[in-house]
């Protein structure tokens, strides 16, 4: 019974030794009056909760006479508007901007490209420049020549040079528009001539788009009003090339800020086009398709006001409260720090002018490289159904502040935080430090003293358990020789 009572007696000081360090730290860090309330121990930083009140109506668009059309931003990927997105749609030479972002993600811009006899002598060449069987030009004069001219045998010749054959350039093509995660497309062509398979959608298309106007060159050339091709030793001419986007140029149909785009037309295809603009530092991909002659710059610039004028970019860093400000708080008597997490600075929200971002709900997404290689999670908002934006939560590496022994001094002590040697700022940070010292300490304590309590109950159990089996085998020992005795 001593052995029971001096068991349950360790352990009971291991845990009454575990809850006053516990309690200790506690205390600790309610004294620290330097950290703003909203950090203070057993506090938690309050979420964006949205308003069940707010209102998260969407902005109706304009009424365009296009089949289908699309409004997306640039940064986010969120759809603005949309009529008839996903119905798929000869695309004409819109279908270059793919054939461009090829070129771009495996050559190089000063690669020499041969024009094969087929790029010569096309049967249906629609858009050219007059290539020559075996002339050679490099990779970027091609990207101008199909960007600017819409040049059918530039684009014939790109393909070649990349994939060796048209089939297998077309195979490119339908795996790369996969992996940016479309879905209504199919091409059999690099350069949009009619073929009954050869298909896309306005939000394929801008998909598209947006992947290539994360390349610098693709923004330089497509923005470009007039180029020239220079005489070379295959080409003794020189080739000049305006840029066949109104909204681009000089004309009636411009549209301040619009930088970027692409002209298509077919007979069948009738006219789609994809115009890139910028304002207030927003980026918008507009796309429409199946239009009726110069309506379809009509119904762009409609759609392009529509958006600027009725959404607005917030960055997510900026006004998220949750991972964005470090905060140290209890939760099931386990500390956690948040401070090592922090928020993608580069993340936007595209909301409607009447809403703010409390009205969005925030979900996450836990996995490496969900954002970018160096996140560790995906944070996505939702304003109502609508994913509007997302930024990647990452983690901050841990620094450990270096501490300064002060010099002696012989006269009396300060009474400020100056003392020792020591400037207010660095007093500050010694407090700081030696808050985390006391969370240190008191975990290492904490398990010591749990593992000592529990060794020193299994030692007295097993001895406890050894004397009662020492006791047993004398009782029966001398009740043996009791029965000799008798038996004699």
């Amino acid at each position: 019974m001593k052995y029971r009572l001096r068991s349950l007696f360790a352990l009971g000081l291991s845990v009454l030794l575990s809850f006053s360090i516990v309690l200790t730290a506690q205390a600790t860090e309610a004294d620290t009056s330097d950290l703003p309330d909203s950090n203070q121990a057993g506090e938690s930083p309050a979420a964006d909760t949205p308003d069940s009140s707010a209102d998260i109506s969407w902005p109706q668009g304009p009424e365009i006479e296009g089949e289908s059309g699309i409004v997306m931003e640039a940064s986010t990927g969120t759809v603005l508007y949309d009529k008839n997105m996903h119905d798929q749609h000869y695309p004409a030479s819109i279908t270059k901007i793919l054939t461009v972002l090829l070129a771009l993600e495996n050559c190089s811009l000063d690669e020499m490209v041969t024009v094969p006899y087929e790029a010569a002598y096309m049967p249906e060449k629609g858009s050219h420049i007059a290539l020559d069987d075996g002339e050679q030009l490099t990779m970027l004069d091609c990207l101008y020549a199909m960007m600017l001219a819409s040049a059918n045998d530039a684009a014939y010749a790109v393909a070649i040079h990349i994939g060796g054959t048209i089939e297998n350039f077309a195979d490119m093509m339908n795996r790369r528009a996969q992996e940016l995660g479309c879905t209504d497309s199919h091409f059999t062509n690099c350069n949009g001539l009619f073929d009954e398979n050869h298909v896309s959608s306005a939000y394929d298309m801008a998909l598209i788009t947006r992947e290539a106007l994360k390349h610098d060159t693709f923004r330089q050339v497509s923005g470009t009003v007039f180029y020239e091709i220079p005489p070379s030793d295959t080409q003794p001419d020189l080739i000049p090339m305006y840029n066949h986007h109104k909204m681009l140029t000089n004309s009636k149909y411009h549209y301040d800020g619009a930088f970027s785009g692409k002209t298509g037309y077919t007979n069948i295809a009738r006219n789609t086009l994809v115009t890139c603009a910028s304002r207030g530092g927003m980026e918008l991909i507009c796309v429409t398709m199946k239009t009726e002659g110069r309506q379809v710059y009509v119904d762009t610039a409609s759609l392009l006001d529509f958006g600027f004028d009725q959404f607005q970019k917030i960055n997510i860093a900026q006004n998220e409260s949750v991972y964005s400000q470090p905060a140290v708080y209890q939760e099931s008597s386990l500390i956690k720090d948040n401070s090592m997490l922090h928020v993608s600075p580069d993340g936007y929200v595209i909301i409607p002018n009447h809403a703010s971002f409390s009205d969005l709900t925030e979900e996450l997404v836990y996995g490496p490289g969900k954002y970018k290689e160096s996140s560790v999670g995906l944070l996505n908002f939702r304003y109502g159904d609508r994913i509007v934006g997302s930024a990647g939560l990452e983690l901050t590496a841990p620094t450990l502040p270096r501490y300064t022994f002060a010099s002696v001094s012989t006269s009396a002590p300060a009474a400020d935080s100056g003392a020792a040697g020591l400037t207010p700022s660095q007093g500050t940070e010694k407090k700081s430090t030696g808050k985390t010292a006391v969370y240190i300490i008191a975990a290492v304590i904490l398990v010591l003293a749990l593992i000592f309590g529990i060794w020193v109950c299994v030692v007295k159990w097993q001895r406890c358990k050894r004397q009662r089996a020492r006791s047993k085998w004398k009782k029966e020992f001398y009740s043996n020789l009791e029965d000799l005795d008798d038996e004699r």
